[in-house]
């Protein structure tokens, strides 16, 4: 059953939900909460979740700081800019970056909490806009169990608070969902421009959610037109072209018509290879889990006719497009489908609605202050004995078993590393290895997240070695694979960089994945061989490429 949002009218005195006031302070309540629990070792290094995306823009935004920054010195700065030029790819705008230097500025120091605190604000805040989506498609009840929904979620805690352009990007595009409803249900020039700007700005902080908003919109004009109608509307095409002129200027002056990253991106050959599929059902199960996965789907069909149909087949339509735009993300990055949530949100409610409406004569206000009470306890208790007990030593039997019932009530595998905050590293290790190699602007690093976290922390500059992650990023993309024979010489070394081989002399090779090391059994025989070890213990290993060994 789907409840009316106009016909499901609260009873009397019962229902704890009768004014709007009492919703928002919900709303309100949610939200808080939601932003407490994102702060929750926000101090900790940004290793719980995509840390290499991370520290891509940590590496970008230190370069932005370090410039303006007299307190610094000349070879400080210069490391930070090569570290910026070699780590932090020219992607996305640069906004989240600039928004971290002036909390940097503010702050009066470099704190990697400061973006992730940013995040934290907006995907919050885009909880917001979607409670106000889903009250003009549902019931006020399940319009705040849609907000939970996308406030909670494990997954959304984790990728809601990265240091990466999402979290606002996400924002942006519930906000501009929420401005085309209005447009639909009155198509003015004023709020057609409306959703246009809201719409074009999100599109240009990371473009892929263009095919979800316009998926959207077009759902709608569709509903209200027919296919061709609404295909050749005066205000389709002005919409369609609105929101994504900012973004194509900007990304044609950046990259011209076709980036290295967008041709990387779109891999025709794998829509015939089932691993393909199977990855991306993978990572959409990694974000919201089997069985939110299922009610999201058999909700599609439960909604009601009309609007609230349109708009999601529109936003499901516009994810799986998004999906074969970007065939190699999507099958290999979860945070992909971070845009999935808020969809999947609306799509449970009606599902949702049926257990509401069975439920709805327990809504008095004294049940629900008990239960609310209950809740929490129960909350404050979980909380307190996973910080406390060893939680680790007590199920460390039974890891494939919690593995497979996380994945199907939607707890990604990374969730604990946000409960217990064990995701420091060796940061003295890091800063010792800078020492060795007196902050060389000129390494060669194998290590993990591709050297960005280690080259950050010990405030060196270089490239990355390829991993076997990486060679299988070239394989599937056609890109070049290393040849140890041609490519490593005493002169130079030829290196896939941006897209193009560049010969780069490097004065280092450090080397801290050792297992890495010891698969490449090509590297390992040229290095010992030709080059002499500058320091060798159990957590790295430097070579000197400065002379050959003799």
């Amino acid at each position: 059953m789907y409840l009316n949002p106009r016909s499901a009218s609260c009873q009397s005195d019962q229902c704890f939900i009768k004014k709007p006031v009492c919703r928002y302070i919900i709303v309100l309540l949610l939200l808080v909460t939601a932003l407490g629990i994102r702060l929750h070792n926000i101090t900790k290094l940004p290793l719980d979740f995509s840390p290499i995306r991370e520290y891509q823009n940590a590496h970008i935004a230190r370069g932005l700081y370090y410039e303006t920054n007299d307190s610094i010195s000349e070879s400080r700065k210069q490391v930070a800019k090569l570290n910026m030029e070699r780590m932090g790819f020219l992607l996305e705008p640069r906004i989240i970056e600039n928004a971290s230097v002036a909390g940097y500025r503010l702050m009066g120091a470099e704190h990697l909490w400061i973006p992730r605190v940013l995040s934290s604000i907006f995907w919050v805040v885009g909880g917001f806009f979607l409670y106000l989506i889903a009250m003009k498609l549902f019931s006020p009840g399940i319009s705040l169990f849609s907000t939970f929904f996308y406030l909670f979620l494990p997954y959304s805690i984790l990728a809601s608070r990265t240091f990466q352009p999402d979290p606002l990007m996400v924002m942006m595009m519930l906000f501009s969902i929420y401005r085309v409803m209005k447009y639909d249900e009155n198509p003015t020039w004023a709020n057609l421009f409306t959703a246009a700007v809201i719409a074009a700005v999100a599109v240009f902080i990371k473009p892929y959610c263009v095919f979800i908003i316009f998926g959207g919109f077009f759902s709608l004009a569709v509903f209200r037109k027919g296919f061709w109608k609404a295909v050749l509307n005066r205000n389709t095409i002005i919409y369609g072209f609105s929101i994504i002129l900012p973004a194509f200027a900007y990304y044609f002056s950046a990259f011209g018509f076709v980036g290295e990253h967008a041709k990387s991106s779109f891999l025709p050959n794998l829509l015939v290879d089932p691993a393909f599929w199977s990855g991306w059902f993978t990572m959409i199960v990694q974000v919201i889990g089997y069985i939110a996965f299922l009610l999201a789907v058999i909700g599609l069909f439960k909604v009601k006719p009309g609007q609230p149909r349109a708009l999601l087949l529109g936003l499901w339509a516009g994810y799986f497009v998004l999906g074969l735009s970007a065939t190699y993300q999507i099958h290999t990055h979860s945070y992909y489908s971070l845009p999935l949530i808020p969809i999947a949100a609306l799509s449970i409610a009606p599902i949702a609605g049926i257990f509401i409406d069975r439920a709805r004569p327990l809504f008095s206000k004294r049940f629900m202050a008990g239960f609310l009470i209950f809740l929490l306890l129960i909350g404050f208790g979980l909380f307190f004995a996973i910080r406390s007990l060893p939680v680790k030593t007590m199920f460390a039997g039974h890891k494939q078993k919690l593995k497979t019932v996380a994945l199907f009530i939607g707890i990604n595998p990374e969730f604990g590393k946000f409960l217990s905050g064990d995701v420091e590293i060796d940061i003295n290790m890091a800063k010792e290895i800078g020492e060795h190699v007196g902050h060389s602007p000129n390494t060669l690093i194998l290590t993990p997240y591709f050297g960005r976290v280690i080259a950050y922390h010990g405030e060196f500059a270089g490239l990355p070695w390829p991993t076997s992650d990486s060679l299988y990023e070239r394989s599937v993309s056609g890109a070049r694979v290393p040849d140890i024979e041609k490519d490593f010489t005493p002169e130079h070394i030829t290196l896939l960089y941006k897209g193009r081989l560049i010969k780069y002399t490097p004065d280092f090779f450090i080397i801290t994945a050792f297992e890495e090391f010891k698969k490449q059994f090509d590297l390992r025989k040229v290095l010992y061989e030709n080059y002499p070890v500058l320091v060798q213990n159990d957590d790295y290993l430097i070579f000197d490429l400065r002379k050959m060994s003799k």
